[in-house]
């Protein structure tokens, strides 16, 4: 892995049902009305209630992540109707270890369609592949089965259980750890 800028394809990365593509300013409100799920804040750290200013934050974070080489955040577009599906990220790119951290989110109305699982996957070979990394890690809170079911089909392994290791609504909580090495990806 290099510290270098990643310069993710500016077509993004698709499977024909979907396509991984950067966020644009013109995403934000999208973006704003998702994330403004109570379903997603509660298993993930993003702010809760979330508004078109935490979406920018989130644009502004994502291109600073891009030019150091340490994050890639991407939008799960349907790839027929551009319609926003929700998103899957790598953090923490780190070229000593070659090792990061990935997460995902998904449209209430997605749900159950295999969008994160067809996000993921194509986000993980991505960095597999194109970034060098060895190591892709998944922390998960233990009671969100959804994302459970989403790291096994890709191929993640669980390792085990990171006891009070995030704050979630300003509530430390246990996490179970998931990992894909090069090879594991399904």
């Amino acid at each position: 892995m290099s510290p270098r800028p990643i310069e993710f394809p500016v077509e993004g990365l698709g499977d024909g049902a979907i396509r991984l593509r950067l966020m644009s300013d013109a995403d934000v409100p999208a973006v704003a009305a998702a994330c403004d799920d109570p379903e997603i804040a509660r298993y993930t750290t993003i702010p809760s209630p979330y508004s078109r200013r935490h979406a920018r934050e989130w644009l502004m974070q994502g291109r600073r992540g891009l030019e150091s080489g340490t994050d890639l955040q991407t939008l799960i577009i349907d790839e027929s109707t551009g319609e926003l599906l929700g998103s899957v990220g790598l953090s923490g790119l780190d070229p000593a270890t070659a090792r990061c951290a990935a997460g995902y989110w998904v449209v209430a109305s997605e749900r159950r369609n295999g969008v994160a699982t067809r996000g993921l996957r194509l986000l993980c070979r991505y960095a597999v592949e194109e970034l060098g990394v060895a190591r892709v890690e998944l922390w998960i809170d233990p009671g969100n089965n959804a994302s459970l079911r989403v790291a096994e089909r890709v191929g993640f392994a669980r390792e085990g259980l990171l006891r009070s290791f995030m704050p979630i609504n300003g509530v430390r909580r246990d996490m179970l750890m998931y990992s894909l090495l090069p090879g594991e990806l399904q």
